[in-house]
C-alpha cells in the first residue's frame, strides 16, 4: 500500500523528469547539433582570448577560459552529446533578445570555462547537466561563449538569463553569454570589455 508521502515522492521525480525532458527539447528542437557537425569542418569564430589585458580582466571577474584541444575534450554526462555551435547561438539569441537585436555582430567560440565564484544557476541548468548540478560550479567546463558586440551592456557577471535589461543600459560595448556545449542551456552572461 502507497502512503501518502511516498506519492509526492513519485510525482517530485516525474515532475523533475518532465522538466527535464522539456528543457532538452526547447533548447535543441530545430537543429540536432552534435559532436559530427563540430568534425565536419565548422568555421571557427573569433578567439575570445587573446591578451594578457583581456586574461586578467576575466580574472578580476573570477573567469578563466582555455583552448579546448580536440582530444583532449573533457567527457559530457553521460547521455549527452555536445551541441552545434549554431543551436548554442540561436539559444542565446532566444534567451537575450534584447542583445540579439541591438548587436551589431555576434560570433561564438567553444571554450573550456572554470568560474570560481558563479553559482547561481538556473534551475532548467542544473536539471538538464547533471555534473553541474554535482559539482556547482564550472571546472573547465566545456562552454560556448557567444559574444554580442555593439550593445550596451553593464560590467561584470549576471546571472542566468530571466528579464530585459532594466533600462539604464552600461558602458561596455560587448556582452557574453555562456550556454552550456552539453545542454544548449544558457548559465550565465558577463561583461568586461
Amino acid at each position: 500500500m502507497r502512503t501518502g508521502a511516498a506519492r509526492w515522492i513519485g510525482l517530485g521525480v516525474m515532475a523533475a523528469g518532465l522538466l527535464l525532458g522539456a528543457a532538452g527539447w526547447y533548447f535543441n528542437q530545430d537543429e540536432p547539433g552534435n559532436v559530427a557537425d563540430a568534425a565536419a569542418g565548422q568555421p571557427s569564430a573569433q578567439h575570445v582570448v587573446s591578451t594578457g589585458d583581456e586574461e586578467e580582466l576575466l580574472q578580476r571577474l573570477g573567469i578563466r577560459l582555455e583552448r579546448p584541444d580536440a582530444e583532449a575534450l573533457p567527457p559530457g554526462p553521460q547521455g549527452l552529446s555536445q551541441v552545434g555551435e549554431n543551436v548554442a547561438r540561436r539559444n542565446a539569441e532566444r534567451s537575450y533578445p534584447w542583445l540579439a537585436r541591438s548587436a551589431d555582430s555576434v560570433s561564438s567560440a567553444l571554450r573550456l570555462m572554470t568560474s570560481r565564484d558563479f553559482r547561481s544557476f538556473s534551475p532548467e541548468a542544473l536539471a538538464a547537466n547533471p555534473q553541474l548540478r554535482e559539482a556547482g560550479r564550472l571546472s573547465r567546463t566545456p562552454v560556448y561563449i557567444v559574444t554580442f558586440r555593439g550593445v550596451q551592456a553593464p560590467v561584470g557577471i549576471q546571472g542566468p538569463p530571466g528579464g530585459g535589461p532594466d533600462g539604464s543600459g552600461g558602458s561596455l560595448r560587448e556582452a557574453n553569454v555562456v550556454v552550456d556545449a552539453f545542454t544548449g542551456v544558457p548559465l550565465l552572461s558577463y561583461s568586461y570589455r
